[in-house]
């Protein structure tokens, strides 16, 4: 390719990451909370912010301990400048995505220069999980970006040696900011991979010249004075179940039972970058070849980076999808080395070959969603799916035909331009849509409506409102939109004497216990009734795929509570 060719392959995949960038703070308040991992993350920074104890995380009434509070603390500084909202919330989770987004340029730009970096960056940002969790999931956002940017540190001060002792420092703030985000994952990574590169380069005695004994004061720095102001409040409890029993426990003991073996995260490997799957496979065949020899020593350390973390979770009893999310932007830059090296060595018909397969997967996604969502759909129809499937099996073809005219370079850049293309109706359109099917914010307009109606009917001052439940249901959000603690009951004799208890009620449950709970209420003389009905959204592959209609929840009132 000639330097003018290069130059304008440059220009595209700067401007199309510009434009995926720019997709990371579009939009961000246009979906209600999604249960459950983000209500914790959205509610507990309000109460910390309203209530002014910034020590103690609380949520939905309780205590919340089970994570470190950095999260919590950056979520509560948004909301300090920029006011309460879900909407502000995912602004902070799409600063972290940027960070990410950051550190896999900076790994690219470690294996081949600046080229390679933008391309690693361009794969991450426009493939569409890292989108997804991008307005969703801040803790795991952010303690990758920090997980990845320590591991960048460490390869500045390798490649950078005049400013070691400032990149190592660095190093050393991101493993603490790490740790107090999420646990002792974001030390032990970091140190196994770079302690095993160290291994195999024979420089094990280097590690005299890493400022350790500083380097480990600044990570205690960073952690210890919180926890330090907790064991002064609440003693040892608080700290054990942390460090043993959400770290050791979680690893010892599987969460829920389920058939996750040890080739779970194979699939997720490979999916978390769609569609450049292909050329993952080929940057993770590269990337093992380094691991027995000398041929790039930045690759290998992004190599064991990915090894550690699919090794050690793959033994894991506890299995979750994004606890290997950190290799992310590791994977992208030895992906994209590979592209890059086949771009400057003329070897077009490698990257001709990995275009027309990623094809074949876009048009088969898209007509997967075109099929399970689309117009075709007879259950399951979302706004924006027919449009997803048309731009990903029409960018398909593009693609295709470009190759096969030896355009090789061009249908690469086709296939990002339509990620970009796809992931802005799927931000824009198709998640908000979803709205349609999520029942908290509707339950709660409706809980508050009925409040004030009987608060108006009766004349009188509001006083206690009627306790609200979820029944066998765990859907967090709704105690930051009412802004009072849920109760959790998955006892129906339990539930049954608490609607005895008191003189109403409201409890979110399914059909089917609803039908047990009127059985059970009935005899006792206690009236129950059907507020309101919702869809639940949940889109499980195999639900969806046998033409499930979407799961029904009823919003059920007792005693008063019916009599509106």
């Amino acid at each position: 390719m000639t330097d003018v060719g290069r130059a304008g392959v440059e220009r595209a995949v700067v401007a199309l990451l510009a434009a995926s960038v720019l997709l990371l703070f579009l939009g961000l308040g246009a979906n209600t909370i999604w249960d459950a991992n983000e209500a914790f993350y959205v509610d507990t920074p309000r109460h910390m912010v309203e209530s002014g104890d910034y020590v103690n995380p609380q949520f939905n009434g309780e205590p919340r301990m089970n994570k470190p509070v950095l999260s919590y603390w950056i979520v509560a500084g948004f909301y300090q400048v920029f006011g309460v909202s879900v909407g502000v919330e995912r602004l902070a989770i799409a600063v972290g995505a940027l960070g990410i987004l950051f550190a896999a340029y900076l790994f690219g730009r470690s294996l081949g220069g600046t080229a390679t970096g933008l391309i690693a960056a361009l794969i991450v940002a426009t493939a569409p999980r890292f989108v997804m969790f991008s307005r969703r999931i801040f803790i795991d956002v952010w303690v990758t970006m920090f997980m990845a940017l320590a591991l960048a540190c460490f390869i500045l001060a390798e490649q950078k040696p005049g400013h070691r002792r400032r990149y190592l420092w660095l190093m050393y703030a991101a493993i603490g900011l790490g740790v107090l985000t999420k646990g002792p994952v974001a030390l032990l990574f970091p140190a196994a991979t770079i302690g095993t590169w160290l291994l195999l380069e024979g420089r094990l005695s280097d590690l005299r010249r890493f400022h350790l004994i500083s380097g480990t004061l600044i990570v205690l720095a960073i952690v210890v004075p919180w926890w330090a102001v907790i064991y002064a409040q609440q003693g040892w409890e608080p700290l054990q179940a942390f460090w043993l029993g959400e770290n050791v426990g979680r690893y010892t003991e599987a969460m829920q039972p389920g058939e996750r073996d040890i080739f779970f995260y194979v699939p997720v490997l490979l999916g978390d970058l769609f569609p450049w799957t292909v050329f993952v496979v080929g940057g993770l065949v590269w990337g093992a070849t380094t691991l027995f020899s000398r041929e790039s020593p930045m690759a290998r350390l992004l190599m064991l980076w990915v090894v550690w973390h699919v090794g050690v979770f793959s033994l894991s009893q506890t299995k979750q999808d994004l606890y290997i999310f950190p290799v992310v932007p590791a994977l992208a830059a030895l992906t994209a080395c590979l592209i890059q090296h086949a771009i400057t060595h003329d070897r077009l018909h490698v990257i001709r070959a990995g275009a027309v397969m990623s094809a074949v997967l876009m048009a088969a996604v898209g007509a997967g969603l075109f099929w399970l969502f689309g117009s075709q759909a007879q259950i399951h129809q979302i706004a924006g799916a027919n449009l997803l499937g048309i731009l990903l099996c029409g960018g398909a073809v593009v693609v295709v035909v470009l190759g096969l005219k030896s355009r090789a370079v061009i249908a690469l850049t086709a296939i990002a331009a339509t990620l970009v293309l796809a992931n802005y109706v799927f931000a824009l359109v198709a998640l908000p849509a979803v709205e349609a099917f999520k029942p908290v914010l509707p339950m709660v307009q409706t809980i508050e409506a009925r409040e004030a109606e009987a608060v108006k009917a009766a004349g009188r001052a509001p006083g206690e409102p009627p306790p609200v439940a979820h029944y066998r249901e765990v859907l967090p959000s709704m105690a930051f939109y009412l802004k009072r603690p849920i109760e959790d009951i998955f006892d129906m004799q339990t539930l049954v004497a608490r609607v005895h208890q008191v003189p109403a009620m409201y409890v979110m449950m399914r059909p089917n216990h609803y039908a047990e709970l009127q059985a059970r209420a009935a005899p006792l003389g206690i009236p129950t009734c059907i507020v309101s009905r919702h869809t639940l959204f949940e889109a499980k592959l195999k639900n969806v795929l046998s033409g499930d209609p979407w799961p029904e929840l009823l919003l059920v009132g007792t005693r008063a509570a019916c009599d509106q």
